[in-house]
């Protein structure tokens, strides 16, 4: 059993893409538009061809009129008219006068011609009348003019004036007219459409440009869209780009948070490794420790989906904080017999969310303890509207040039010791959300010092 021919849809998926869609449009829609003109135009030539043609004839008859004389109460035209083709037989204009429906004269020209019955009223109504007839087979247009004329005795008599002219030229003028006006209409079809599908392709040519940037997007070879686009389209390339730039910040968002989690993290576990390495375990420790845990990782999840970094909403006093992460920090180096001594302003409030400050404060303590041989000093006090907090060691401290380096994520100054390099960073993204600033000095120790300058609460 033969198969069934399956249709073809090639015509029908042409409009899945915009190019198909325009020029299957200039296809359907211009050549009707096309035809539409052409026969306006036709119509407008055969009309002014009516309107000439009648011109002619009335000339003609005018003539006819000029020429006529009344002898004997018998109208009398000359053998020679004025008109060439009247004298022509055959020439395709006639002419005859009529009176009581009888013809009076008639031109030279209609020997051999049967004049069809007149079309014009069969009384004298001294009007004119334009109609379309036949001569010998062939179409014609027929003019007739009633007059009244004055005899010698005073008398009126009626005479009807017909002027016939063959149309054979102008039909053939008029087809001639209609052949050339389609040949050319149908060229500028063709070439408007050729023309169209060229505009189109030089028009859509910034789409294919965008699938480009689009493809080097995927590859990573370009982060963003370019902008040289046309007016159209550069509001759509420019809301792509900030989605892209948000993305790019939030998926960098998680990713930190992530890192900052695991920082975070290796001071409550060093705590709890500690007191487990010491034979000594106390649940109040480890406890603290976990709770402090489950708070780090809430908080980070908090951040990783906040848009607006911190907001201030309570104030904490960031003496007990210190304390309690001094006294934690004590049992992990307590190997290293540190001298940690603290000068604290009373009191030590700050606006802000307390796990914050808590992060902050531990990467800035942890670091101290790390590198410091053996004296940590931490101090707090309030200096022309801030809070200003010091740690200084007596460590190696951090060299001039790489102080800038440090703060930023991932650099570290010392590769020597275990560390991803994020706690500073950390402490700077935290800082900045509350407005403050973190910088490294010397201290008087001879280690490193760093200061943190924090703008002090409202006290209205």
């Amino acid at each position: 059993m033969k198969k069934p021919r399956r249709p073809n849809w090639k015509f029908v998926k042409n409009f899945d893409s915009l190019s198909g869609r325009l020029i299957i449009a200039s296809v359907l829609v211009l050549p009707i538009f096309v035809l539409m003109s052409g026969v306006a135009l036709d119509r407008s030539f055969a009309r002014s061809q009516e309107v000439a043609e009648l011109e002619r004839m009335r000339v003609q008859v005018y003539l006819l009129l000029g020429a006529a004389e009344m002898f004997d109460e018998d109208l009398w035209l000359p053998d020679q008219l004025q008109e060439p083709r009247f004298n022509q037989p055959e020439s395709g204009l006639y002419a005859r006068v009529l009176s009581e429906n009888e013809v009076q004269w008639q031109s030279p020209s209609a020997l051999m011609i049967t004049f069809p019955e007149s079309n014009a009223s069969p009384l004298f109504t001294k009007q004119e009348i334009y109609w379309s007839t036949s001569i010998n087979g062939s179409p014609a247009k027929a003019l007739s003019f009633d007059v009244a004329w004055d005899t010698a005795d005073g008398l009126e008599k009626n005479y009807r004036f017909e002027v016939y002219h063959d149309q054979s030229v102008m039909i053939a003028e008029r087809a001639s007219y209609q052949r050339q006006l389609w040949r050319w209409l149908g060229s500028m079809t063709i070439l408007l459409i050729v023309i169209q599908w060229a505009i189109q392709l030089w028009g859509l040519r910034p789409l294919k440009g965008l699938a480009d940037d689009l493809g080097k997007l995927h590859s990573g070879e370009n982060l963003t869209l370019s902008e040289n686009y046309p007016a159209e389209i550069k509001p759509v390339i420019q809301n792509l780009n900030e989605v892209l730039v948000a993305e790019r910040e939030q998926r960098d968002r998680y990713r930190h948070t992530l890192g900052d989690l695991a920082h975070s993290l290796k001071t409550p576990l060093a705590v709890i490794r500690s007191n487990l390495s010491s034979g000594e375990l106390q649940r109040s420790v480890v406890n603290e420790q976990i709770t402090r845990m489950d708070d780090i990782v809430r908080h980070q999840l908090q951040r990783s989906v906040s848009q607006s970094g911190n907001s201030v909403k309570r104030q904490c006093d960031l003496k007990p904080i210190i304390e309690r992460l001094l006294t934690a920090l004590g049992k992990v180096y307590r190997d290293k017999n540190l001298t940690i001594t603290t000068d604290l302003a009373e009191p030590c409030m700050m606006a802000g969310d307390e796990s914050d400050f808590m992060e902050m404060l531990g990467n800035l303590l942890d670091n101290a303890c790390k590198y410091t041989h053996q004296q940590v000093h931490v101090a707090a006090y309030e200096q022309a509207e801030e809070l200003v907090i010091n740690i200084s060691d007596d460590g190696p401290g951090v060299p001039e040039h790489k102080r800038a380096t440090i703060l930023q994520r991932g650099a570290r100054a010392d590769t020597a010791q275990s560390g991803q390099g994020i706690g500073l960073a950390v402490v700077v993204d935290i800082l900045s959300s509350y407005g403050g600033s973190l910088t490294v000095d010397e201290s008087h120790f001879g280690g490193a010092e760093f200061t943190i300058e924090l703008p002090l609460p409202s006290r209205a």
